[in-house]
């Protein structure tokens, strides 16, 4: 605990040193001619973001990637979980059932962001596949834990314990049409297993971009594969305004998804069927609504006020094969969330500070339940980023959360007695605290250093061995990035990282009697249920992610490589699934008059999940495109065209040997046709 203050008061006496160096000579720092310099990996739109945001990065974080709305229609993916596969430092594995899909960075949870609104874990995941990819603008992969702006340092009802943020996946829709005079857009493409979609896109601006009005629609329907139960059909409409001036920028934005999705059937590993669970959700609605207010008082002071609501409803119909599925009645359940964030900026050539509030509540109710959980978190932080030089650059940041738990849930003891959560009480507090460096060595090489320290309380809804009490989680991570931009046909970037975990939260098997050998049972079911139990456990993570990529032969060729290294010293896969330890990814590209093409190669190595291997396999997709007269574009594609039927998780085992494994539908080909005027 020592180390953790010690860290606390020389973060203090950081900021007391950047703000009086900020504060003695203002108008004189604000004058000095900084040295001349070539920066590299200098974010371009549609990267770049005003100081006064929370997305804004310092410099000395390395480890981001972005997907632009170009690059999303070259991948030419299947969803948003195909371009989260792609990327490094980032796992994709699919689960099925309610929540049917998982993404991890560096072997742990990353958050989802979307349009600018944070999204609880399991909205997220629930909803995150029906996103769809040709109504994104962008999508950025920010790897590192450190950025404390964005979200919250604790995770809402988890049973994980641990910090949530092991990174940031933040998705922006399109809120402009394409490059053309009047920038609107129509698209319709068709594709294997019957798959279906239409969507028009349109932008526009008045008073030379003082008002700003967007608007999109995107119809998607695919009878999925046959026997699997996976077919889809759902409904997105975008709408999004802005105003721009001297004195306010103001922003509006909605999402609405409204869908019907049929939930891919298991394969048994030990039988290679299908499993007999044939479950729907009919339907699954979104709504996301968020206003983003930014004040600009002066040339250095920013006020900015976000604001985010969201809610997901779903029916859920547990069909199976061998019953009559009109004896089946529906189940309801609801994720939702709302969402303050307001942040002032204080920003010279030299020097940049923030100080900032989040307040974050969650609702949540399980399909079959008639009491919902619901809990707040409330976080406070400061950050500041000090130019001590043209090229050399630090920064420094603290972030202090807080629970309050409006309405709990149940836990057990390992006698198997349940127990009631208490109401309206407050969790101990997590923290965070991190220190960066970023230095422009010469035009070419540039070196980041960055130290972060987590502590985050033990959730009460633990079961624990014995019942006791678990320590804190304490985290400790250091992570350096090498950026190389040697000439536009080579440019690299890599970042090693090492992660120490104390008191991490792991599972130690599962109870499923009481004391006396009596079936422990569901409180809402009343069917008998397993509980699991959770024990504390030292961890090492370590890794790095490595990228090279250019352009050549008059920029008519570009290729992107990728290699994400991860070892965890202490999952074994079979209390669960852990990460692959090598992935790979390629990507080759040529443009030629209205000619374009692009090959991406995904290679995934094998990794155990409860016992069973999985991952261990290669896709190809390949796309191919011709823009014609009047902006006409037909493009030609074929997604995993090495037809590799590839699994990511075993569903469980021994308990759960029954439900197997999900597997990708194989080889699929498809054409689209896009208009712009």
């Amino acid at each position: 605990m020592n180390g953790r203050w010690n860290l606390i008061l020389l973060i203090f006496v950081w900021q007391c040193f950047s703000m009086n160096a900020w504060g003695q000579d203002a108008d004189k720092v604000e004058n000095t001619e900084l040295e001349s310099m070539t920066i590299i990996g200098a974010p371009a739109a549609p990267e770049a973001v005003e100081v006064s945001s929370r997305f804004y990065l310092p410099e000395s974080v390395e480890a981001v990637q972005t997907l632009t709305r170009e690059d999303i229609e070259a991948i030419q993916p299947r969803d948003v979980t195909d371009l989260i596969e792609y990327s490094l430092g980032m796992n994709m594995w699919k689960q099925g059932a309610r929540i049917h899909t998982f993404s991890f960075s560096r072997g742990d949870e990353v958050s989802v962001i979307l349009d600018g609104v944070y999204l609880t874990s399991n909205e997220a995941r629930r909803m995150i596949s029906d996103i769809p990819v040709e109504m994104i603008d962008s999508i950025k992969f920010v790897r590192d834990a450190s950025v404390i702006t964005i979200g919250p340092l604790m995770s809402f009802g988890s049973a994980s314990a641990g910090s949530p943020n092991q990174g940031f996946i933040i998705i922006e829709t399109r809120k402009k049409g394409p490059d053309t005079q009047y920038g609107t857009q129509l698209r319709a493409s068709y594709a294997s297993h019957d798959t279906f979609k239409a969507s028009g896109v349109t932008g526009q601006s008045w008073q030379d971009d003082k008002f700003t009005f967007s608007a999109g629609y995107q119809r998607t329907q695919s009878q999925g594969r046959d026997g699997w139960n996976n077919g889809y059909t759902g409904d997105t409409l975008l709408l999004n305004g802005g105003f721009n001036s001297d004195a306010l920028l103001a922003g509006v934005s909605l999402y609405y998804n409204t869908a019907e999705r049929e939930i891919q059937r298991h394969e048994s590993i030990y039988t290679g069927e299908l499993n007999e669970n044939a479950w729907e959700y009919d339907p699954i609605d979104t709504l996301l609504i968020s206003i983003n207010l930014t004040r600009p008082w002066n040339e250095h002071h920013a006020t900015s006020l976000t604001y985010g609501w969201n809610r997901t409803e779903c029916t859920r119909y547990m069909y199976k094969t061998t019953i009559d599925n009109n004896t089946v009645t529906g189940e309801d359940a609801e994720d939702s969330s709302r969402e303050w964030n307001l942040i002032h900026s204080i920003a010279t050539d030299r020097n940049t500070f923030k100080i900032g509030a989040q307040m974050v509540r969650w609702y949540y109710l399980l399909e079959g339940y008639t009491s919902a959980r619901e809990e707040e978190i409330y976080g406070a932080y400061v950050t500041d980023a000090y130019k001590l030089k043209a090229w050399w650059s630090m920064d420094a940041a603290l972030r202090v959360d807080k629970k309050k738990i409006i309405q709990g849930g149940d836990t057990y003891l390992s006698n198997g007695t349940q127990v009631k959560l208490s109401d309206g009480e407050w969790t101990d507090e997590a923290f965070v605290a991190s220190l960066g460096n970023a230095w422009q060595i010469n035009p070419k090489w540039k070196l980041t250093a960055r130290y972060s320290f987590n502590l985050t309380p033990t959730p009460d809804v633990l079961t624990t061995v014995d019942d006791s009490e678990l320590p804190d989680e304490q985290r400790h991570r250091w992570e350096v990035g090498v950026a190389a931009d040697f000439n536009k046909a080579v440019r690299v970037s890599a970042t090693p990282f090492y992660y120490n975990i104390k008191n991490a939260k792991v599972s130690a098997g599962k109870i499923s009697t009481d004391a006396n050998g009596a079936p422990i049972l569901d409180p809402v079911t009343g069917d008998p249920t397993d509980v699991t139990v959770y024990d504390s456990q030292n961890r090492e993570l370590y890794g790095f992610e490595l990228s090279i990529k250019g352009r050549f032969y008059k920029e008519i060729l570009g290729y992107e490589l990728g290699w994400t290294h991860f070892v965890d010293t202490e999952e074994d896969g079979i209390n669960g699934t852990e990460n692959p330890e090598n992935k790979f990814s390629g990507r080759l590209n040529w443009r030629y008059g209205g000619w374009r093409s692009d090959l991406t190669v995904l290679h995934v190595g094998p990794y155990s999940s409860y016992g069973y291997t999985v991952g261990d396999f290669t896709t190809v997709n390949l796309s191919v495109s011709r823009t014609m007269f009047n902006d006409v574009k037909v493009t030609l594609f074929g997604k995993n065209i090495t037809d590799d039927e590839y699994a990511t998780n075993n569903k469980g085992f021994p308990t759960f040997a029954q439900w197997g494994c999900l597997r990708d539908v194989g080889a699929a080909y498809g054409v689209e046709v896009s208009y712009s005027f």
